[in-house]
């Protein structure tokens, strides 16, 4: 389909900083790319990449699914693409209509629907019989009262964001009181039975309804109530073989219950015990917090270049499936201590740290922070590559203590 011959075009929905291994990837394969972006993003990733051939700006909100799908299709009449890969949750809808139209390698319109409505998938993997929370869909919070107070503590959560957003736990009824006089206009939510253990996620790869790779992701979050992700650990479990073995057989029902065709399962979910996992969420995108990185570094390949195999149709080069990571890798995100305004925040003595592959400040001096209520209010990153998990959590916790932060109260006046 495309139109210079040999050389294939991928467009590209959406390209935020997690999504430039798509593009380096891209390059080395001689591929062509069509970007779907904000004009900014463009005027940032264009001189960088010259496999960046064409550009549609994306106008309205960019948050919105809606925004996406006009630009996507403006730009695929005009490329012919081989292949059409999506980026982040609001380009996910865009991106399966458009494989749909085309023909061509992806998710299925189904699965990218479920996914990014969790009422949704909370019916789909009760059909399939899969381990969830007990949960209710509620269009006003205040009509789930009656279930709720039965059964607290409970977590309250929107049905179509990410990034921990409007996520809450609710322990008592005067939080509940208190979370329906917040939000009980705030339209679509589930509220779900709070589910004791530790988090983690599996990410797979999948061609034609067959997961070819799976990855073992332990996570760390903020306490309650909102469990803000601050560190994950990619390649874990080698010494787990039953979480690792239950993990992999939940995702496989979950890519069977999505009916996930092609491209990346994210799943999230919660241990009880090794063999007693508990489904959070799904989602058919890359997944946040850099996480397809240091799948790369754990195992030893690169994963923006299989996901792009994948999406053009082919078989990518994996590693085989009874081997263990070869390393040990992570990302760290550093929260605020306290509410008021970053006066001062300095790295510098990540940089001289071995296995800190690269860092960045997320806010800079001046801005309001808070504790972690969502991903937006992290402070700053880390992506960490060690031998083993002993030199990544011993790692992890020294970027924590030298890591400079000072927060003054001057909002707080």
């Amino acid at each position: 389909m495309s139109l210079s011959g040999t050389q294939r075009t991928v467009i590209l929905v959406g390209a935020g900083a997690m999504a430039e291994g798509y593009l380096r990837a891209a390059q080395r394969m001689g591929l062509r790319v069509g970007l779907v972006e904000t004009a900014a993003r463009h005027a940032e990733l264009a001189p960088r990449f010259p496999c960046v051939v064409d550009f549609e700006p994306v106008e309205g909100v960019p948050a919105r699914d809606e925004a996406w799908l006009p630009p996507a299709m403006a730009l695929a009449g005009r490329l012919a693409p081989d292949a059409v890969l999506g980026f982040a949750e609001p380009q996910v809808l865009a991106t399966a209509i458009l494989q749909h139209r085309l023909g061509v390698p992806g998710p299925g319109l189904d699965a990218a629907m479920v996914s990014r409505n969790k009422a949704l998938q909370r019916g789909e993997f009760h059909r399939a019989g899969l381990p969830q929370p007990g949960h209710r869909h509620t269009v006003r919070l205040s009509d789930a009262s009656e279930w709720a107070l039965d059964r607290l503590p409970v977590v309250v959560k929107p049905v179509a964001l990410q990034g921990s957003m409007g996520v809450e736990r609710i322990d008592t009824p005067e939080q509940w009181q208190d979370a329906v006089r917040r939000r009980d206009d705030e339209g679509p939510l589930l509220v779900e039975c709070y589910v004791e253990g530790a988090e983690y996620s599996v990410e797979a790869l999948v061609r034609d309804g067959q997961v070819l790779f799976t990855n073992l992701t332990r996570k760390e979050t903020t306490d309650a109530p909102f469990f803000v992700e601050l560190f994950h650990e990619a390649g874990h479990g080698a010494q787990r073989p039953v979480l690792r073995k239950t993990a992999d057989e939940l995702c496989r029902g979950v890519v069977a219950a999505l009916g996930l065709n092609t491209g990346i399962a994210h799943l999230e979910f919660r241990a009880r015990a090794d063999d007693d996992l508990v489904i959070m969420e799904v989602a058919v995108r890359t997944p946040g917090d850099h996480i397809l990185e240091i799948i790369s570094l754990a195992h030893d390949f690169d994963v923006y270049e299989a996901c792009l195999r994948l999406t053009l149709g082919e078989q990518p080069q994996l590693p085989p499936a009874d081997r263990e990571p070869i390393r040990s890798a992570g990302s760290l995100f550093l929260g605020a201590g306290r509410a008021g305004v970053l006066a001062a925040l300095d790295l510098t003595d990540w940089a001289a740290q071995e296995g800190v592959v690269r860092h960045a400040a997320r806010l800079a001096p001046g801005a309001t922070v808070r504790p972690a209520e969502n991903s937006g209010d992290r402070l700053a990153y880390a992506v960490l590559d060690c031998p083993g998990p002993t030199e990544l959590a011993a790692l992890a916790e020294r970027l924590r203590a030298i890591a400079r932060v000072e927060i003054s109260d001057d909002a707080l006046a």
